[in-house]
C-alpha cells in the first residue's frame, strides 16, 4: 500500500488581483514609513546633532549621525546611483508581490516592510542634503545669498538655535557640493570590558525594516527551495510501501 501524500496547497488567484493582499501590503509600507519618518525627525529635533542619549544602559542609546553612504557607510558620496538603486528595489518589490500568492501574507508584509525600509531612506536622501564642515564634526545646509557671492551655511536641522556661518562662494565651493544623507539614531553599545566597539554603526527604523523584510524572505526561499526527484528505477524509501 502506497503511503498517502497530502495534496499540494491550492495557489489561488495571485496577490495583484486580491484586495486583502494589497491592504497588507500598503498598511505595512504605510505604517512603517510613518514610524521611521516620525522617529527621525523626533531624534534630531530632540537630540540635534551628535547628541547622546542613554535609553538601556548596555543595551540600547540614542545617537544622532547623518549617513552619506549606505549600510555601514559605504559608498559615500554617491546619493545618485542609491536614488537609482532605490527605484529599481521598489520596482523589484512590487514585481515579487505581484508573483506571490494571495495565501502568502507573512511575505506580503515582509514586502511592505522593505518597500517601507527603502522609501524612508529615500526620502532622507532626496531632502536632507547636507554639507560637512571641516573641524566642527557638524553638517550645514547651504543657501545662496542674494548676491550670489556669499553663501549662508545653516547648522541641520535648521531651527532658532541652529550655528549659521557665512562664506564667501569661493570659499564655500572648497567644502564641496551638498550631498544627500540618511538621519540615524540607534545605537546598540558593544563595547565590552573597555575593548573595542564591535558594533560601531548607527541605525534607523528604516534599516530594521529592510534587514527584517529580507531575512523573512530568505528564510521563506530557503524552505521552499525544490527537493530533487528520486532517480527513475530507484526503489521507494522505507515505508513508502506496505
Amino acid at each position: 500500500m502506497r503511503k498517502h501524500i497530502a495534496p499540494a496547497e491550492p495557489i489561488g488567484d495571485g496577490a495583484l488581483r486580491d484586495p486583502a493582499s494589497h491592504v497588507r501590503l500598503w498598511v505595512t509600507a504605510a505604517l512603517g514609513l510613518a514610524v521611521d519618518l516620525a522617529t527621525k525627525e523626533w531624534a534630531f529635533a530632540t537630540l540635534r546633532q551628535t547628541e547622546r542619549r542613554v535609553i538601556v544602559p548596555h543595551v540600547l542609546e540614542f545617537q544622532t549621525t547623518l549617513n552619506p553612504g549606505a549600510l555601514f557607510g559605504i559608498g559615500a558620496g554617491h546619493t545618485e546611483v542609491f536614488l537609482i538603486a532605490s527605484v529599481i528595489a521598489l520596482g523589484l518589490v512590487v514585481w515579487m508581490f505581484a508573483q506571490t500568492p494571495r495565501q502568502r501574507w507573512f511575505m506580503h508584509i515582509a514586502l511592505g516592510a522593505i518597500l517601507a525600509g527603502a522609501l524612508g531612506n529615500m526620502y532622507d536622501r532626496v531632502t536632507v542634503r547636507v554639507v560637512h564642515y571641516p573641524g566642527t564634526g557638524r553638517f550645514y545646509e547651504r543657501q545662496l545669498g542674494e548676491d550670489g557671492q556669499i553663501v549662508i551655511l545653516r547648522e541641520y536641522p535648521a531651527s532658532p538655535e541652529s550655528d549659521v556661518r557665512t562664506l564667501p562662494r569661493w570659499a564655500a565651493d572648497e567644502l564641496g557640493p551638498a550631498d544627500g544623507h540618511v538621519r540615524d539614531f540607534i545605537k546598540i553599545p558593544t563595547r565590552w570590558f573597555g575593548g573595542r566597539d564591535v558594533w560601531p554603526w548607527v541605525f534607523n527604523v528604516a534599516d530594521m525594516l529592510l534587514v527584517g523584510g529580507v531575512g523573512v524572505l530568505a528564510v521563506r526561499m530557503l524552505r521552499e527551495r525544490p527537493t530533487h526527484a528520486a532517480p527513475a528505477g530507484s526503489r521507494g524509501a522505507p515505508g513508502d510501501h506496505a
